[in-house]
């Protein structure tokens, strides 16, 4: 399984990829590996092929085109598996059995960050988990026969440093539950569920509440949990990771988690210091090499862990 991807024409597919830190990853990647191909995808078709043919055009003269552009909503398992089946089709190139595969699962949303103002909805808990924890096991469970395929599969999560926060913040026996090196996909929707209703409890709380009534969101929740929603969303990601890496790594899956760093993104524009933000090819420069540098290089890839922007594997807790 320790190979390097000059040996073939590998195929990374990037959700969520029409702006922002996707678009960065895309370049990163076809800058790192002059072989490897790239599936630019988004919820609108028009968009991906606009950042598609960007990138084709940073590169004009290649032939064949190294960038494709397909539809996909995380949202919907259907929409996730007619991209896998796509990819089984041959519809961006050849792609022979054992072919290497990349799956970046980057599609996220943000809706109760820190500089976002309150009060924060009730629903905000709901849609962020479904897209960027139910979003990115969908779209890998779409996946998951053809990477099991690939002589070189890999699944790389857009995590955060909000993600280590939230699990620092949140009561030790949550924390350790999240933790386990045996959770089990059952256990993290549990623990999502019961989230999503204590959320929506205080959320709905605050806003009837008014100026001086309840607290405003986050705060620790009855049952120990850290009130943001994107943090939560990330924290069980990384649960997902270990999961998958647990039951998938002698299979020779990579499953890992990492942070790009604080990106300057339609996400973060109203962060009161956006100007000092990494741009997006910044950004990139982490998953593009988890992407595609050979797994023996230097220590080699570990799989189940979170790495920061700067290529380091550290704990799923940040520091206090």
């Amino acid at each position: 399984m320790a190979m390097s991807t000059s040996a073939a024409s590998r195929l990374v597919v990037v959700s969520g990829a029409s702006r922002g830190v996707g678009v960065g990853i895309c370049r990163q990647v076809l800058r790192s590996d002059p072989a490897a191909r790239v599936v630019v995808t988004a919820r609108t078709l028009a968009q991906a092929e606009a950042v598609r043919d960007e990138l084709n055009s940073d590169r004009e003269g290649e032939a064949p085109p190294r960038a494709h552009a397909h539809c996909l909503d995380v949202a919907d398992a259907a929409s996730c598996g007619a991209l896998a089946g796509a990819v089984a089709s041959g519809t961006f190139g050849p792609v022979p059995p054992g072919c290497p595969l990349t799956l970046v699962c980057n599609a996220g949303v943000a809706l109760d960050l820190p500089w976002f103002p309150t009060p924060w909805q009730p629903s905000a808990a709901t849609s962020t988990l479904d897209v960027n924890l139910f979003g990115s096991e969908r779209l890998t469970s779409a996946f998951l026969p053809r990477l099991l395929d690939s002589t070189d599969g890999r699944v790389i999560f857009l995590s955060s440093g909000g993600g280590r926060a939230n699990m620092r913040r949140m009561a030790e026996d949550r924390r350790s539950a999240l933790l386990d090196p045996d959770i089990s996909w059952d256990d993290i929707e549990g623990m999502a569920a019961t989230f999503v209703a204590e959320y929506e409890e205080a959320a709905s709380a605050a806003i009837e509440g008014g100026e001086g009534g309840a607290k405003d969101l986050p705060h620790l929740s009855p049952s120990g949990y850290w009130l943001q929603s994107y943090g939560f969303s990330k924290a069980c990601l990384g649960a997902y990771c270990t999961l998958l890496n647990q039951k998938h790594s002698r299979d020779g899956l990579l499953s890992v988690a990492c942070s790009p760093g604080f990106i300057a993104t339609d996400m973060s524009r109203t962060y009161p210091k956006y100007d000092t933000l990494k741009t997006i090819d910044e950004g990139g420069e982490v998953v593009a090499w988890l992407a595609t540098s050979g797994r023996e290089e230097g220590e080699g890839l570990k799989g189940g862990v979170f790495y920061t922007p700067e290529r380091e594997a550290v704990s799923w807790v940040a520091d206090p």
